[in-house]
């Protein structure tokens, strides 16, 4: 038991080195630019860190085949390991519109010890969310998605999954319902539904909630009201408001959904947060300006029930 405590502390000490040192696990890094070289991430001899290794590929050169063939290849260094294609087999891989990779692995995935199998995920999610068409990825086995223990679903996975604390990820997720507001048919009202995820605990509730609602809606029923390339700059919670700054891509919407669905989207949605009673959006740090046309950003707003739909309020 005290050895894996120790690792556990391993790999939170090696996470929170790699978001200031190599990007890794860090949800605010950009993909790798045109001139930028990718890396590759690969777990250790004693199941206890994640390691990058360059591979020499740039930014603009690299695809999904290119890292699987690196991946493939395995690392270099001695003290770490190949596991894709040496303890699980990928069998097939897909992209949706939501630019989530999805990887299908062999049975043999399921015979990975636990902390290794967790630093596993954490290495892809790494390695193929540098890729600037992908933003998130989940893994199936045998074509079912991957399940914790109890049995559900581990869900989609952002480099943010792992940030400062692969080790608590290890034997701390969570259960929770979000409360997310998405567009109707017409654009002109929100919809308000559910939407059950596990997700590792020690992500803030706020981002989960951005997070989900970039990814968009759950169902064909309901349309986006984010675009899937906004950036969440920076959130947090002080005094009962919500301070969410966006990039400019917020800005690029759909033009049949109005401004005032897609502006309530967020505030809605991030007001069902515990203790959220107010939301101050900001773009790129700037409030002095207006969201779209005329909704102006220098205030903290509350949310909005009359553009709620009425029969899913």
């Amino acid at each position: 038991m005290n050895n894996f405590l120790k690792k556990l502390n391993l790999i939170i000490l090696f996470t929170m080195l790699a978001g200031l040192f190599s990007g890794c696990g860090n949800s605010e890094k950009s993909p790798a630019d045109e001139d930028g070289s990718l890396s590759v991430f690969f777990v250790n001899q004693d199941n206890d860190q994640v390691f990058s290794e360059d591979t020499g590929i740039k930014g603009g050169e690299a695809d999904i085949e290119k890292l699987l063939q690196k991946l493939d290849e395995g690392p270099k260094d001695e003290k770490l390991k190949k596991i894709l294609y040496e303890k699980t087999s990928l069998e097939d891989y897909s992209v949706d519109d939501m630019k989530t990779l999805n990887l299908n692995f062999d049975e043999r995935y399921n015979n990975l010890e636990k902390a290794e199998e967790v630093l596993f995920r954490m290495s892809l999610v790494n390695t193929f969310t540098q890729l600037k068409d992908i933003s998130y990825m989940s893994i199936s086995v045998n074509s079912l998605p991957l399940t914790l223990d109890d049995g559900t679903e581990v869900g989609l996975m952002s480099a943010y999954s792992f940030i400062e604390n692969a080790g608590k990820e290890i034997s701390a997720y969570s259960k929770t319902t979000l409360h997310l507001y998405f567009a109707d048919s017409s654009g002109k009202k929100l919809i308000k539904t559910d939407k059950s995820l596990v997700y590792s605990s020690n992500i803030a509730m706020e981002r989960l909630v951005m997070d989900n609602l970039i990814q968009g809606p759950p169902d064909g029923t309901l349309f986006p009201t984010v675009s899937p390339d906004t950036k969440v700059n920076s959130i947090d919670i002080r005094d009962g408001i919500c301070y969410c700054d966006l990039d400019s891509a917020i800005t690029d919407q759909a033009s049949n959904v109005s401004e005032e669905v897609v502006f309530y989207s967020l505030v809605n949605s991030l007001c069902e947060v515990r203790g959220v009673s107010k939301v101050q959006i900001s773009i790129d740090g700037e409030t002095d300006r207006v969201f779209r046309e005329k909704i102006e950003l220098d205030k903290p707003y509350t949310r909005s029930l009359e553009l709620v739909s009425p029969e899913r309020k």
